[in-house]
């Protein structure tokens, strides 16, 4: 006899997380206890669920989408703030970047369903009462997709600048540009008009100099002296920057434009002279209180000089060096500390062999090989190398070849293919010499911009010429830990570079060591082209990721 289920009887309908606040707030507390970790990527496959529903949502829907945006929030910002403070292999990073973006997609798709509600509708009020919130997190979301374009250096696409422009005119058209909104509980109160704003400086930015972090630093700069501008229609003499919110393209410095009737302007005197007045602290020795209370770290006086130059009321003026374009010449390139030491120790050798065998004759053949490889291999040149193909010699070091598009006289610039150029950073330390060329220079990357798929361009200064190889030990003599890597040690010490360098027109003596050897003070034996001295190592030139240049001080010779 079949049990009887006195509950079959009611509504059939299965209950959806999203149907109210209780219904999802209980799923969120399942999905937690069962995925943990996981729950961020089930928010995205429930929000991409539906989308592809049909239906029309109702109001309750959108509710339960707002308190699923606000349970996932902390989660997401982790997650991003995990990618943002560590370096992950380039599958991860993709995998963890899609994963980001995904998120913040769906939730504004899901929004955006919203946005076409009907006007004489049931609960059309109860819309429209939410709808400053809607239009205020379809910002938010748009605009951390944008930041994660710039984190990479590449540039929005003009249906992006379509969708966030659109938005904007959309609110104000509706009158709810300036009505005070809380995104997220516990955060201050902003509106429309200062989180467009915001995007729009960040937005202003993107010129391939800043890091992923310096960027995200700047963007809260922004949105946090954002209430210091307004957006008017009138163009006037104090405007510093113009949008047209009718087209689907990005601000500009204001300049003399028919006075259409989609162009906003804005002036950046008062957050300016705020930025100014924390640089007046930070010369006074003290970090602004503001600043300690908000950020942590990050935010330095370099930072906000560089903010106030391309923030600055009107464009500001300074030299730059002249370039000079080039034709159909490469650039070999050697990366990372340990192998741009090998190729620079690998040349020496090569002059070393050269001097012990005087005068020697050298092949055809093998001047073909020490134009490629710096050094005989004892194999031959390919009868041709494609473009931006890597070239990997005897030893295990691998050589790219990239296009120079221009020079000046603190560097080059260069372009390559961005297919396999996902280690490329600000900073890189690199191996450069010009194709045909013997000896190297050391070059660090200074600008990176991806205006297609297809190609990065790099701006490259010269670091030094003719580095010289070197290793250190510690001042009694000690060798190298024993664990280090087989790459980043030489002659049982730590692998270095000796390279002079002109800094403020004085020409100074500096080492480039591994990052975690540094400590103001310090010294070492240094031993470079079979003699030895101790150095005190002193302020830090330039760094990267993990490397140093230091100014060195000679103690004496050993």
């Amino acid at each position: 006899m079949a049990k009887l289920d006195f509950f079959s009887f009611g509504d059939k309908r299965k209950s959806h997380p999203l149907d109210d606040v209780k219904s999802v707030t209980e799923w969120y507390a399942k999905t937690l206890r069962e995925s943990a970790a996981g729950s961020h990527d089930q928010i995205t496959t429930l929000l991409s669920q539906f989308n592809q529903d049909i239906d029309s949502p109702t109001v309750s829907t959108l509710e339960a989408i707002i308190e699923l945006d606000r349970l996932g929030h902390i989660p997401h910002q982790q997650l991003c703030a995990q990618y943002l403070s560590s370096k992950l292999l380039p599958a991860i990073e993709s995998q963890r970047r899609a994963q980001i973006l995904s998120y913040g997609r769906q939730l504004v798709a899901a929004f955006q369903r919203f946005m076409s509600f009907d006007p004489e509708g049931e609960e059309a009020p109860q819309i429209r009462l939410l709808l400053p919130l809607v239009i205020g997190k379809m910002l938010f979301y748009l605009t951390e997709n944008a930041l994660w374009h710039y984190y990479r250096h590449a540039s929005l696409d003009e249906v992006m600048w379509s969708n966030v422009n659109q938005l904007f005119r959309y609110a104000e058209e509706q009158a709810i540009d300036a009505v005070p909104l809380q995104l997220f509980p516990g955060e201050a109160s902003t509106t429309i008009h200062d989180l467009y704003l915001a995007f729009l400086m960040t937005s202003l930015l993107n010129s391939g100099n800043l890091t992923s972090r310096q960027i995200h630093l700047a963007y809260q700069l922004a949105l946090m002296l954002s209430n210091r501008m307004t957006l008017s229609r009138d163009l006037s003499g104090e405007s510093s920057f113009i949008v047209n919110i009718q087209h689907a393209a990005p601000p500009s410095r204001a300049h003399n434009v028919p006075q259409l009737q989609g162009i906003r302007v804005w002036s950046t005197t008062e957050l300016v002279d705020q930025i100014n007045a924390w640089l007046a602290v930070y010369d006074g020795g003290s970090t602004p209180q503001a600043l300690r209370e908000r950020f942590s770290r990050g935010v330095d006086p370099g930072l906000l000089r560089f903010l106030v130059r391309e923030w600055a009321v009107k464009p500001f003026r300074f030299e730059r060096a002249e370039r000079v374009p080039v034709v159909s010449k490469q650039l070999e390139v050697g990366r990372t500390l340990s192998g741009v030491h090998r190729l620079v120790r690998e040349y020496e050798e090569f002059l070393a062999q050269g001097d012990r065998q005087e005068s020697q004759p050298v092949s055809v053949e093998a001047v073909a090989e020490i134009r490629i490889y710096g050094f005989l291999t004892g194999r031959r040149r390919e009868k041709s190398v494609a473009q931006d193909e890597v070239v990997k010699i005897a030893t295990g070091t691998e050589l790219q070849l990239w296009d120079i598009e221009n020079r000046s006289d603190s560097g080059l610039g260069v372009s390559l293919r961005a297919a396999g150029a996902e280690w490329l950073s600000l900073g890189a330390l690199l191996a450069t010499r010009e194709a045909g060329q013997l000896a190297w220079n050391l070059s660090i990357v200074r600008r990176i911009k991806r205006d297609d798929q297809e190609r990065i361009y790099l701006g490259l200064q010269l670091l030094s010429s003719r580095p010289v190889a070197a290793y250190t030990k510690a001042e009694n003599g000690r060798n190298a830990d024993p664990t280090l890597p087989a790459g980043m040690v030489w002659n049982q010490g730590e692998i270095a570079l000796f390279a002079s360098a002109m800094k403020g027109g004085v020409k100074c003596n500096t080492l480039l060591i591994p990052l975690f050897s540094y400590a103001h003070g310090k010294k070492l034996q240094m031993f470079a082209k079979n003699k030895g001295f101790l150095v005190s190592l002193g302020r830090v030139l330039e760094k990267g990721a993990d490397w140093c240049q230091v100014e060195i001080e000679l103690v004496r010779q050993l």
